[in-house]
């Protein structure tokens, strides 16, 4: 496997109950998003990969947020338990789409495990995982990923509150840990530091807004200039002199979304050449319940 090469791209689509994770003093206007949404897959689709749209759930407004419900690596796919209960029966379309990609699927067996995608950091050579005292993710979470991919260390990382580990630092390129602004970025920075396996060069950006982006196939897709702020706009220009694509996201980012949370990324070199779908947008494979090929 080569670590951040890939070739296909799940997302799901936008429902009109998506309104409900936004609040009413800056209310999510749906139309708005699902652009955003349709940009993000159009750029996908620039950096050579297969897109598979799921239809959207509107008993399930987050399940636009793929990356939560899986966590995948090479061949193997954990599938996840998100902490709100609300949330735990997205994984079930994600699920059926991997297993018929033919992954090796893991599945979380302790009942106490709660553990989400958007807290699992792979830096191509180990797993750092972010947890804490009422998070989303726990210890017996963090357990079931060092199970599920044993060739790996897989580190725990605490975080001070509700923000997801990939929404303070996220790679930028190989070896390379993009990491925002905050205190909670700067904490979480210092702890990687100290117990990571390898090195790292460390991208350091202006706001958290910022440090979360998408390295792949040698590409780096991140925000737009009004979103992250000249500087950190600046900075990625000048240090960063690979391809990049950029995304706005302002509309999403009101139900707390995150370009990594949009997405999930994954590799297989043997695949099913046909997927059946209802969903009719061009040039996607598409996806929607289908029976094992």
């Amino acid at each position: 496997m080569s670590a951040f090469h890939y070739n296909f791209a799940v997302l799901r689509r936008i429902p009109k109950s998506f309104v409900e994770c936004g609040c009413k003093s800056d209310p999510i206007h749906i139309e708005k998003a699902r652009e955003e949404y349709f940009q993000l897959v159009e750029t996908l689709k620039k950096c050579d990969l297969r897109v598979i749209e799921l239809e959207e759930e509107e008993d399930y407004p987050d399940c636009c947020f793929v990356d939560d419900c899986a966590v995948v690596i090479g061949g193997t796919a954990l599938i996840t338990r998100p902490g709100m209960k609300t949330r735990q029966g997205e994984v079930g379309e994600i699920r059926k789409i991997l297993r018929e990609l033919k992954f090796k699927i893991m599945e979380i067996l302790d009942p106490d495990a709660i553990i989400e995608g958007g807290d699992v950091l792979f830096t191509g050579k180990e797993i750092f995982v972010g947890l804490g005292e009422g998070r989303r993710t726990n210890e017996k979470g963090a357990s079931a990923v060092a199970s599920a991919f044993p060739e790996y260390n897989v580190t725990p990382i605490r975080i001070d509150g509700p923000t997801q580990l990939k929404s303070l630092v996220s790679m930028a390129g190989r070896d390379i840990i993009a990491v925002g602004a905050s205190i909670n970025a700067t904490k979480v920075m210092q702890q990687i530091k100290a117990v990571a396996q390898f090195s790292y060069r460390i991208l350091k950006l202006d706001s958290d807004y910022a440090a979360n982006m998408t390295y792949v196939n040698g590409r780096l897709i991140h925000r737009t200039r009004e979103e992250i702020g000249e500087r950190s706009y600046s900075t990625l220009d000048e240090k960063i002199l690979y391809a990049k694509h950029i995304v706005s996201l302002s509309e999403i980012e009101k139900a707390y979304g995150k370009l990594t949370s949009m997405v999930l990324l994954l590799d297989r070199v043997k695949y099913p050449k046909e997927i059946v779908s209802n969903i009719t947008t061009q040039d996607c494979i598409q996806y929607s319940d289908v029976s094992h090929l």
